[in-house]
């Protein structure tokens, strides 16, 4: 049993040292050297968030030109900035002049936010049908019932604060 009891012991020993000596991590013990390293991790993840911020500000961009303009009747496109997220609306109307869909593309300031938001998944009639981690958007399509014409919904997106919603025209 002392045998069994030592070759463990031996055994564990051997796979805490192999997995300590696998991981190389510095040891820092000059302040100066210490605070160079910091800086060029934060200088690494700034330039990481900042190339990601621009691939967003690009899809959203693109996303509008997709999108079209507003056009009498036929579809609203809209630009929501609210404190945490961004969204690009477009409701598509029938012929008779009654919503049809209208599909939503939010774009959330964080990963955190984002997962969040995820999670909760649809929210009421609004489906997620689309979603893109790395651009932090999930694209919602809400198919009705609707009761409300284009005007009614474009005056109520005219009515919002201009720093809040834009129609897109």
């Amino acid at each position: 049993m002392k045998k069994a009891v030592s070759l463990l012991l031996a055994l564990t020993t051997a796979l805490v040292l192999f997995s300590a000596c696998s991981k190389k991590q510095k040891l820092y013990t000059d302040p100066e050297e210490y605070s160079k390293a910091i800086e060029e991790s934060i200088s690494e993840s700034e330039k990481e968030s900042s190339e990601q911020e621009s691939r967003i500000e690009d899809d959203m961009a693109k996303r509008q030109d997709e999108l079209g303009k507003t056009i009498k009747g036929k579809q609203i496109v809209a630009k929501l900035t609210y404190g945490n997220h961004i969204e690009i609306e477009k409701i598509v109307f029938k012929k008779n002049g009654i919503a049809d869909y209208r599909l939503t593309y939010k774009y959330y300031d964080s990963d955190d936010y984002y997962e969040m938001v995820l999670g909760y998944g649809d929210i009421g009639d609004e489906k997620i049908v689309d979603k893109d981690p790395d651009l932090r958007c999930i694209v919602y399509k809400n198919s009705g019932p609707f009761e409300s014409d284009f005007d009614m919904y474009f005056d109520l997106y005219s009515r919002k604060d201009s720093a809040i919603c834009t129609v897109i025209e």
